[in-house]
């Protein structure tokens, strides 16, 4: 067959005619030097000299300008720690108002406390955040240095020999060499390779989560070496691209001593975290090191992410200061009315030394200033403190949860953030990846085409099966429980040809027969000294399932071939379907496998002369820097075309233990759940219906264009479609100046509305970025369940999450387990990494690791609802427990003249904050359980209140500070009355105000906790006792120290007197009588879901299960019936294509007949197992033994895959089981 001619071929010639062979394409400027010229563009190229005797000159020079190979992942030094980090703590409001007040109490005139007890609590709140981000910091020193001071070989100059060393040590131009199981330290181009085809084999999933080894090529000219590799021999220069993020892209040339060049690319370059396996020894030169890694490019660090109640706090406390101003203003103004009210200046208004007096608005001025002070406390300081304090206790739980450990793994839950625990019960939309994230990313052999025959694996089908669930294709496939081969075969098969034709493949020891049950082994190599091309070149070690009933076929199929080699002509189509037949055979019988060569796959006879003329073009294209892409596959067009499939093999990835469960949980809580994976749109799909993703009896859209134009009618059609059976909407949401359908009301018939799914791909996605279509898309998302992308980009990932994120104003949570899901991870609200297995780098950049899928049910429904309960209900009762303290003093101003003096000790009012309330809301925000976990996770819906942010919104904001203001007035008052006319001093009357606002503060606490233990009885009892304890010592031993007035004997003169024991017991009766009263009325009427679930918890086992599945039965949507799906018509013109290929055994859909006017078509395939009724449709559709696997492309409903996964899944029976697909594709 000849060589195929394009428009470039005639160019390539006449350059050859006139001699240029040597000289570079037009689209290669880099290589256009002349001879014996060594010019290196420094900013755009990056030039590597080896560190050896012979070129140590020049790397010295040039290796001064890249930095070394130690990283530092830390956010501090130890010069910079304590500014920056102050500078951080003030981006908070109450730090920078308290400092505002520290600042104001220093000056004479206006100071209200000692100046060093206003200090102290915000030096306290500083400090204590300082500890705890310095431990964090310090943690990430320790891993930091424990990487740097891993070892290594580098080879050293002066000794002629390789010498251990640490990471931080090694240079760009060193030469490195590594043992197998070694971690890569740096970038590295690999020159040496022991094995001897010049393949290393690597393990990349501290990258990109894949576990399944990949290959690694020495650098041409290198591969044909005996012996050791010498460093001393290496004088080559090398010339590569800048350092770049692109883990998949590479690309530069190797300038010889002749001037000569070798191109190299991504599949000679070792990257930095990667695993050598399977290779004794690998040699390589350093290209990129330390920070400029591309695997630390790729991790630019998690980025401050502050929580949702986080936010609502620095908003509260916004009100919070306009309601101190107000307050202080009605105490500016009522201390100058006062003071008006005197025809001369009282004898406590001091003049200065001048003798004057200020006026009564300067007077009023000072006073605001004063109250400030006074009225400080308004503002929660403490609450910071608390909320840390509280964080730590929270992630100790999770860490110590059993339930969250993996045993496979020996991995518990890892919290890399401590300040956003809360935000795991606020989500509402999940982006998730797929490959090792819904899957265990453990590809396992199922099938194979040989020849346009087929051949399953029935025991490996077998062990992919979830539990009591049998294999979809068992239908179709039953006839082939054993392999046969055509009847062309058996006319006879030669093995061999001569020396320069095709070998047959043969199997190392590892795969002979016969294999006996379950064994773990290690291949022992290649078989011959000398052999030809093998399918298996490295060692394997894997859990090896023969198929039973393909044993005995194989291996007489292996002596059938041998013996024909020896009786039968070798015919030269006969050796190729040999070849073909011995290396597929081989797959079936394990696992997986790792190929390393082919005797011509595809059958193409091109020239001697022709070939070579094109392999100078390839050299030359594959030493370009730039425009390099284009230039390969401009010579690889020339090549590979009019070739034959000779076959093809079938792998499958399971889903993992729990997944689909998980899902349907989260769904049921509320959360929409988005997949974004690289992975081809078939494959996507069919893991979709497998996991519960989509519904089986749902409508799914399939949208695939590049044209904006028609992306925008597309969505356009879709959008009218949906809105047809979903009814009128409800907006409550508002975006981009429109409202979003948030809420739909159903049909006038009373059919419920199908399920919607949005599939679509990342040609599409750049398609609706680009043309500014966000809006539309994020509308018809809004209808849908569950949206599906295929074929995204990481940067795509981030794109989306950042979209949703922003215009939706939703919490997002990103999860995922490789390099290529970091930035997806760090754009979402929470990042969740997946550990284990898949590897580190998304890990590094989450805020909290899990080893499995499964873990972010109960992470999500049990401990986030909690963390978000018991924070929120904390955060309110922070704020109530400061404003009705600090009503106290303010009421007291109407009685002081508007003086600024208080009725309380300095002391006790410190006290009161710093010990006696302070433990009683931490062990709150630590151990109260509003719900049980086995109700929580056997009723998803409770999780919505999280998301509506039930415990902690304006309204409770502000009804708990009406409630203290109510408190606050009759803990001031009764005493007050009391009191009145008496001759009490200032102290007698403030200390059973103290009292009685603490025995309030206290039993308001009791009342809001839910869970009751010893640990919450003491606490409130000793906070309580300490009061007095503490009151008493104090009261005791301050005779003059808080001079002119003191506390001396107070406290003891109180507990002497009757009427003081009957006011502590009335007044907090009646200031706590309307809360109790209203959280009785919503406890008996409220008909909110945790109020149920609160009742449900309370009834015992039996009663409480027979409840839950009461309640499941009743939110258990209604089936769709069949004439409830909509009718379809033209709309919108888009192009139309059949996308509903049915999965085998199943009926096909319909024929349909192509229309030359352009419409939308909604296909519909349905089938009913229990009538059996057959489908009129197009018999092509439907697999059979002899279908060629890889045919025109046709997007499944369910697939092979999907078909036998989601019937053990739904529990209901074949006959009552009915599955719909629309389908909307370009």
């Amino acid at each position: 067959m000849a060589l195929s001619v394009d428009s470039s071929w005639p160019r390539w010639q006449w350059r050859i005619r006139d001699g240029l062979l040597q000289s570079p394409s037009e689209a290669t400027p880099l290589l256009s030097q002349e001879k014996g010229r060594q010019s290196y563009n420094l900013m755009r190229q990056r030039v590597v000299f080896p560190n050896n005797s012979i070129c140590h000159r020049d790397w010295a020079k040039i290796s001064r300008r890249y930095p070394g190979n130690r990283i530092c992942t830390t956010k501090y030094t130890l010069l910079t720690f304590l500014p920056q980090n102050l500078f951080e703590q003030f981006h908070r409001w109450a730090n920078l108002y308290f400092l505002f007040l520290v600042i104001l109490n220093w000056i004479p005139s206006m100071e209200v406390f000692h100046r060093e007890i206003t200090m102290l609590p915000l030096a306290i709140v500083l400090f204590t955040i300082m500890v705890k981000d310095g431990m964090e910091d310090f943690r990430k020193h320790r891993f930091d240095r424990e990487i740097n001071c891993s070892n290594i070989q580098i080879y050293e100059r002066k000794e002629q020999s390789y010498v251990q060393k640490c990471w931080k040590d090694v240079r760009v131009g060193d030469f490195i060499q590594m043992q197998c199981n070694e971690i890569i330290p740096a970038d590295i181009l690999l020159l040496f390779s022991s094995d001897p085809s010049g393949i290393c084999h690597l393990e990349t999933a501290n990258l990109d989560g894949e576990t399944n080894l990949k290959q690694r090529r020495v650098v041409k000219g290198f591969s044909q070496q005996d012996v050791q590799f010498e460093p001393e021999c290496f004088c080559n220069t090398i010339v590569c691209e800048k350092p770049n993020n692109h883990l998949n892209k590479f690309k530069g040339y190797m300038e010889h001593p002749d001037q000569t060049r070798t191109g190299f690319s991504s599949e000679s370059l070792l990257l930095r975290g990667c695993t050598i396996r399977n290779t004794e020894v690998a040699v390589g030169i350093v290209i990129y090191a330390g920070h400029e890694t591309k695997a630390m490019l790729n991790n630019s660090g998690p980025r401050y992410k502050r929580s949702k109640i986080e936010r609502r706090m620095n908003t509260d406390i916004f009100f919070c200061i306009g309601l101190l101003f107000f307050m202080c203003l009605i105490g500016a103004i009522g201390h100058s009315l006062w003071n008006g009210t005197f025809e001369e200046h009282p004898p406590f208004d001091v003049p200065d030394a001048e003798g004057s007096f200020l006026p009564l608005a300067l007077g009023g001025f000072y006073m605001f200033l004063t109250m400030i002070i006074l009225l400080q406390v308004l503002i929660p300081i403490s609450l910071y403190v608390s909320i840390e304090l509280v964080k730590l206790g929270q992630v100790f739980f999770l860490h110590n949860d059993l339930d969250l450990y993996d045993e496979e793994s020996d991995l518990s839950i890892q919290c890399r953030a401590l300040n956003i625990t809360e935000d795991l019960g606020q989500i509402q939309y999940i982006f998730s990846d797929k490959t090792g994230t819904l899957t265990e990313n453990k590809m396992v052999f199922r099938r194979c085409t040989i020849m346009g025959s087929e051949y399953s694996h029935q025991e490996n089908a077998k062990r992919l099966e979830t539990p009591k669930e049998l294999d979809s294709d068992s239908e179709e496939w039953t006839q082939q429980q054993f392999l046969s081969f055509p009847a062309r075969w058996s006319q006879g098969l030669a093995t061999r040809r001569s020396q320069g034709g095709a070998h047959p493949l043969r199997r190392c020891q590892s795969a002979r027969l016969p294999i006996q049950g379950h064994c773990r082994q290690r291949s022992v190599g290649r078989c011959d000294s000398s052999p030809p091309p093998v399918a298996f070149s490295s060692s394997i070690e894997k859990d090896v399932t023969p198929d039973k009933n393909l044993l005995t076929k194989v291996q007489d199929a292996a002596l059938w071939l041998e013996n024909l080699s020896d009786t039968r002509p070798a015919e030269p189509s006969l050796s190729a379907a040999s070849s073909i037949a011995d290396f597929f055979l081989a797959l079936t019988i394990c696992n997986s496998v790792v190929v390393s060569t082919t005797t011509e796959p595809r059958q193409r006879v091109i020239s001697e002369e022709n070939f070579q003329r094109w392999a100078g073009f390839w050299r030359e294209a594959e030493a370009s820097l730039e425009n390099r892409d284009e230039l390969l596959m401009q010579t690889a067009q020339h090549l590979e075309n009019q070739l034959t499939l000779l076959g093809a093999t079938g792998i499958e990835d399971r889903l993992q233990e729990g997944v689909p469960d998980t899902i349907s949980a989260l769904r049921e809580a509320g959360i929409q759940l988005w997949v974004l994976t690289g992975d081809k749109q078939e494959t996507a799909v069919n893991i979709a219906y497998s996991c519960r993703l989509l519904d089986q009896t749902g409508t799914v859209y399939s949208i695939n264009t590049e044209n904006q134009e028609t992306c925008e009618s597309t969505l356009n059609s879709a959008l009218e479609e949906v809105k047809q059976f979903h009814g009128p909407q409800k907006p409550d949401h508002k975006l981009f100046g429109f409202h979003l359908p948030f809420k739909t009301t159903p049909p006038a018939s009373g059919a419920a509305a199908p399920e919607v799914g949005l599939v679509i791909d990342g040609k599409t996605l750049s398609a609706i970025f680009q043309g500014k279509l966000e809006k539309k898309f994020l509308e018809l998302t809004q209808y849908c369940q569950s949206v599906l992308c295929c074929r995204s980009t990481p940067l795509q990932k981030s794109m989306i999450v950042k979209l949703v994120r922003d215009k939706l104003s939703v919490m997002t949570l990103s999860i995922g387990d490789g390099a290529n899901d970091v930035s997806m991870i760090q754009a979402a609200d929470i990042g969740v990494g997946i550990s284990g297995q898949e590897g580190m780098q998304a890990v590094m950049s989450s805020d909290f690791a899990i080893s499995r899928f499964r873990h972010l049910k109960k992470l999500l429904l049990v401990h986030g609802h909690w963390c978000y309960s018991r924070l929120a209900r904390m955060a309110v009762y922070y704020f109530y427990k400061n404003v009705c303290y600090v009503n106290l003093l303010f009421w007291y101003q109407f009685f002081c003249g508007f003086s600024g003096s208080t009725m309380i000790d300095y002391w006790q009012m410190i006290f009161f904050n710093l010990f006696f309330t302070s433990l009683p809301p931490l062990v709150f925000g630590i151990l109260d359980k509003d719900i049980s976990a086995e109700t929580l996770l056997a009723l998803p819906e409770l999780y919505k209140s999280g998301q509506n942010s039930e415990c902690y919104n304006l309204l409770t904001f502000w009804i708990s500070i009406v409630d203290a203001f109510y408190q606050s007035f009759v803990c001031f008052f009764i005493p007050y009355l009391t009191y009145k006319d008496s001759d009490i001093d200032v102290f007698t009357f403030g200390t059973p105000i103290n009292t009685i606002s603490l025995i309030t503060i206290l039993l308001h606490q009791a009342m809001e906790m839910k869970t009751w233990t010893v640990i919450h009885g003491l606490v409130l009892a000793g906070s309580f006792l300490m009061y007095f304890v503490v009151s008493l010592i104090y009261n005791a031993t301050c005779v003059t120290c808080n001079s002119p007035t003191n506390p001396y004997w107070v406290m003891e003169g109180q507990l002497s007197d009757p009427t003081f024991y009957l006011i502590c017991f009335l007044t907090p009766a009646a200031a706590l009588l309307p809360r109790y009263f209203f959280l009785s009325l919503q406890g008996t009427y409220r008909k909110s879901l945790i109020s149920k679930a609160q009742k449900i918890d309370k009834l015992p086992m039996d009663k409480r299960d027979l409840e839950i599945q009461s309640w499941k039965s009743r939110q258990r949507p209604a089936p769709v019936p069949g004439g409830a799906q909509p009718s379809h018509r033209p709309v919108t013109p888009v192009p139309e294509q059949d996308l509903g290929a049915s999965s085998p055994g199943s009926s096909s859909p319909p024929k349909r007949e192509r229309k030359e006017d352009r419409v939308l078509h909604g296909e519909r395939d349905s089938r009913d197992h229990a009538r059996g009724e057959p489908h009129s449709g197009d018999p092509s559709a439907k697999l059979s033994s002899g279908a060629h696997l890889l045919g025109p492309s046709r997007t499944t409903a369910s697939g092979a895959y999907s078909g036998r996964q989601t019937d053990a899944h739904w529990p209901s029976s074949r006959g009552s089981h009915r599955r719909s697909q629309s389908s909307l594709t370009i």
